[in-house]
């Protein structure tokens, strides 16, 4: 847990969700990252308590209670755990990683040119993540939970573009190959997410998010590729040899 008497700079560096929380009290991650906690919070006369523990809760919600057994769960329910923790968290987190990009490339780019190139790598990844779990929630989630629900046998409704469930699946594959080449790309681009000596508190920040950003994807893309896919697969085959 953070002190008061650390620096705006210490506090994000340690805590990746600390930047977010910092920036609802309007806290200035740059301009004021030298400062202690305490002094920045007299200073646009907020209540350090408050902040402090607004910041412990965002720590613990990070850290999670007792670890989930993703394999223990239904097909449907292990959809829901996927939309609920994980896309949720890719719609949360990346349009801020990417403002966060594009500031940081305004202000710093005459000292570190990449990060223009940087910021569009984190655009480019928010468009095509964004567009991916769409198709996800909107097409190939649906029609595997009605399977599980449902028993569907042999042809899928008339409203679906995909003959079985195999093609749609690859197809995901795919794009999350390519989410994970574009993250690699992005770790090149940034040193490895490994801020200069230099670097402002924005910058620290938006690093520390993207590592765990980074972690979070690694766990996303398992559970779909390792655990839903092949059982949705799996399911649809013991479902049309039964019809």
């Amino acid at each position: 847990m953070p002190a008061s008497t650390q620096s705006i700079r210490e506090i994000v560096a340690a805590q990746p969700t600390a930047a977010r929380i910092l920036e609802r009290f309007d806290i200035d991650l740059c301009l004021q990252a030298e400062n202690s906690l305490d002094r920045a919070c007299t200073e646009l006369q907020l209540s350090v308590g408050q902040v402090l523990e607004k910041l412990a809760d965002a720590e613990a919600e990070g850290q999670g209670g007792s670890p989930l057994d993703p394999a223990t769960l239904s097909i449907e329910r292990l959809i829901q755990h996927i939309v609920r923790t994980h896309h949720q968290y890719v719609r949360r987190e990346l349009p801020r990683l990417v403002e966060m990009a594009q500031k940081l490339a305004a202000q710093r780019s005459d000292r570190a040119p990449e990060l223009r190139h940087f910021a569009e790598l984190a655009e480019d990844l928010r468009t095509a993540l964004f567009a991916h779990i769409q198709k996800e929630e909107q097409i190939l989630f649906p029609f595997v939970a009605q399977m599980d629900r449902d028993s569907i046998v042999t042809y899928p409704p008339a409203h679906v573009c995909f003959r079985d469930v195999s093609q749609p699946i690859l197809m995901m594959m795919q794009e999350h190959e390519g989410a994970n080449r574009m993250v690699a790309e992005l770790r090149d681009c940034a040193a490895g997410f490994q801020a200069p000596e230099w670097a402002c508190a924005t910058h620290l920040a938006l690093f520390a998010a993207l590592r765990a950003f980074e972690s979070d994807l690694k766990q996303h893309l398992h559970l779909e590729n390792d655990l839903l896919f092949p059982r949705a697969i799996k399911l649809e085959d013991e479902l049309n040899s039964r019809g």
